[in-house]
């Protein structure tokens, strides 16, 4: 019986190598070709899986290494241009003017499910358009995304004891419903350095503001330094928002947060019965 001997063939892939060939090394000779046809192609996958994985490691560093230290990653800026407008007006997120401002389209990440029984949720608000600008000593944004439920309503004001300070917690008349939110995360510190708070609702050594605003309690400033932690001020602060057209357009007016320093959005989706930790989120922005 003839001795079979397995191929030891390495020859990039007809995928990898294009038109121009590759290279082979010692491909021995076989009675069974089947064999060793099996032998080289799978010689060929692994080599070819293994380059693809060198390739993809040393492009990613390249990329990283060609950047300047401690500088923004690539394109993860917002920018806020000048103007002379009156806050007031630009708090009408409807208003002409916004439409000359620069936008930015912000990619949006779904948080996955936190809870055995929360229901499954689509990603389907995949991205939010934000404008920024200055005026007055403020920091005007403009959010707006596709919604294509509307999930607001009127109900009580909550007391103005926040709710970690109350003996016993109150109910809303509307318990059953979530409703459509958004918020606009940064340092509480204010700070430009290269490392950002969490993402989680910051940290301990890196605590962050959240101006959130929602489509039936209106606007509320609350602080943060880690996941479980965010307590509500008590304060508010000027904002707006227009749902038409299946679009949510949502002002709000923010302190003269200076360049350099981070900023993160989020979106809720009342119909997905969105709230707390469920949300859509982006990564941190770098305020220019």
């Amino acid at each position: 019986m003839p001795t079979i001997r397995q191929a030891s063939t390495l020859e990039l892939s007809p995928l990898l190598r294009g038109t121009t060939g590759g290279f082979r090394r010692g491909v021995s000779t076989s009675p069974d070709p089947s064999l060793v046809r099996r032998g080289t192609h799978t010689h060929r996958y692994r080599f070819g899986l293994a380059l693809l994985v060198v390739l993809s490691v040393t492009a990613a560093t390249a990329k990283a290494a060609s950047q300047p230290a401690g500088a923004p990653a690539v394109n993860l800026t917002v920018s806020a241009a000048a103007s002379q407008l009156p806050a007031d007006a630009l708090l009408d997120p409807t208003a002409a003017a916004w439409e000359t401002i620069a936008s930015r389209q912000v990619a949006l990440n779904r948080t996955p499910p936190l809870y055995d029984t929360d229901p499954p949720a689509d990603s389907e608000i995949s991205s939010a358009e934000v404008r920024m600008v200055r005026t007055g000593g403020k920091l005007l944004l403009r959010l707006a995304w596709k919604d294509a439920t509307d999930d607001e309503a009127v109900i009580a004001r909550p007391p103005a004891t926040p709710p970690e300070q109350r003996r016993m917690k109150e109910h809303s008349e509307a318990s059953n419903r979530f409703f459509d939110a958004t918020a606009v995360m940064f340092p509480t510190n204010l700070s430009t350095g290269v490392v950002s708070p969490s993402l989680q609702m910051g940290d301990l050594r890196l605590p962050v503001t959240i101006y959130y605003w929602n489509a039936a309690r209106g606007a509320m400033l609350m602080n943060a330094q880690g996941r479980g932690t965010t307590k509500r001020t008590g304060e508010s602060f000027p904002a707006r928002g227009v749902y038409r057209d299946g679009v949510w357009q949502v002002a709000l007016e923010l302190p003269a947060v200076p360049a350099g320093v981070p900023l993160a959005f989020a979106v809720w989706d009342g119909s997905q019965q969105d709230r707390d930790g469920r949300k859509y989120f982006s990564v941190w922005y770098r305020l220019q």
